[in-house]
């Protein structure tokens, strides 16, 4: 069995959290057969290792990590790896993956340029 976490940064904002967890169930409806949870980073609970405890003690065998970091910070060089490899430790029989974040995804680059482009016209 496999599951994806999707990882946010957090926020004390009641309406982030909802449109956070709207996300995720929209995520996990697109398909049935791979669990998809929440956590957060630093602000919020479910947290990271709580959600990987959750799974693995589930009986899932596979967690890719997925950042919705937009930008490559500190938080995705330095601080999410550094934790993500004390999880796989933790572990051992779990493969705990952390995926690229959104800022690598081109489609990303492309929704942007797009969004701009449609709110460039709509002032003109």
């Amino acid at each position: 069995m496999r599951a994806w976490i999707v990882l946010a940064h957090g926020s004390r904002e009641p309406r982030a959290r909802e449109s956070f967890a709207q996300l995720v169930a929209r995520l996990q409806a697109m398909d049935p057969e791979v669990r998809v949870v929440p956590a957060y980073f630093s602000l919020g609970e479910p947290d990271l290792p709580t959600q990987v405890a959750a799974l693995a003690t589930a009986g899932v065998r596979q967690i890719h990590i997925l950042p919705l970091f937009l930008l490559d910070g500190v938080h995705l060089r330095r601080d999410i790896p550094a934790l993500v490899a004390e999880l796989a430790q933790r572990w051992p029989a779990v493969e705990v993956r952390l995926e690229s974040g959104l800022h690598d995804d081109p489609g990303l680059m492309e929704l942007l340029a797009r969004r701009l482009r449609c709110a460039a016209d709509a002032a003109a």
